[in-house]
């Protein structure tokens, strides 16, 4: 996904999510700035180890790195806590965070750092630069989010979000031995990943094969679109060749949009198990498209 959009900010490396060694390798030489990492991948939804994160603040701290904490995706209430670092009681130098304080519906963003940061960036007029642009400082973003925060609050959105969501992932998790497809529903809150597999099964294993071969992950867009057509379910392949189904619902839903989403992806995931099915006539067509793109290309 990042195909096209270079060159990248130089000075930059990228090291493995939830490897402690390679990160501890990367920081030794203590001449790395920050190191920027989401407490929960977005792509894909994956969640860390217990140990990382607070070990990544220990390391961060022992070689003079300052630990950043990317939570554009994972903030504002999204994963049952505020931030998604609360879940693991880290204390990083800087937080961003974004689109999620305006609700969604005005472009926003943020860094908030400690005061050891704010002080020394700051600390005298010649270096209080503003990096900025005649428009970026948005009167309307900051009432936008000043009226979000007082509707979580009110509304105690985070703490349905974790009700909410882990009934979400339990629910689905339930269906597992049911259906062949299914490997697993993850995630923290509202935010969750429903992960795909290959069947055991050899009629099954052999349609999945053919999308496979096709182009990987395409079973996941076979799903998404019956979820949204039939079902008025809006989800996301979760990445690139990835056979994980990602959900990003409203913090407000109730117990009856629960029940929705849960036998939406249980109606789902069955038709997927019913082969030959509409479902796979939808599959055939996807195949059909993706194999004459890699022709053209």
């Amino acid at each position: 996904f990042r195909e096209g959009f270079g060159p990248f900010l130089p000075g930059c490396s990228s090291v493995p999510f939830n490897n402690l060694e390679a990160l501890e390798n990367a920081l030794s030489n203590k001449d790395i700035a920050a190191f920027i990492v989401e407490p929960i991948q977005g792509k894909g939804v994956n969640i860390p180890d217990d140990n990382y994160l607070p070990e990544v603040e220990r390391l961060c701290k022992k070689y003079g790195t300052l630990f950043v904490a990317d939570e554009v995706q994972t903030g504002i209430g999204r994963t049952g806590k505020f931030w998604a670092i609360d879940h693991w009681g880290v204390k990083p130098d800087m937080i961003c965070m974004a689109k999620a304080l305006s609700g969604g519906f005005v472009p926003v963003g943020g860094v908030a750092m400690t005061s050891k940061i704010m002080d020394t960036v700051f600390n005298r007029m010649d270096r209080a630069v503003v990096h900025g642009s005649t428009f970026s400082k948005n009167n309307m973003a900051m009432a936008a989010g000043l009226a979000t925060l007082q509707v979580m609050e009110d509304e105690k959105l985070v703490e349905n979000c974790a009700q909410v969501g882990a009934d979400i992932i339990n629910s689905i998790n339930a269906m597992s031995p049911k259906y062949e497809f299914l490997k697993e529903a993850r995630g923290k809150g509202l935010m969750v990943a429903i992960e795909f597999q290959a069947p055991k099964s050899l009629k099954l294993k052999a349609a999945w094969t053919a999308l496979e071969a096709a182009n990987k992950g395409l079973f996941c867009q076979m799903v998404t679109i019956p979820l949204f057509k039939e079902h008025h379910l809006l989800t996301q392949v979760a990445g690139h060749g990835m056979n994980v189904v990602k959900l990003l619902p409203p913090l407000n839903l109730t117990n009856k949009d629960r029940d929705w989403i849960v036998n939406s992806f249980e109606h789902a995931i069955a038709d997927t198990h019913k082969v030959p099915g509409s479902i796979w006539t939808l599959g055939k067509n996807l195949a059909s498209h993706a194999l004459k793109a890699k022709k053209e290309a």
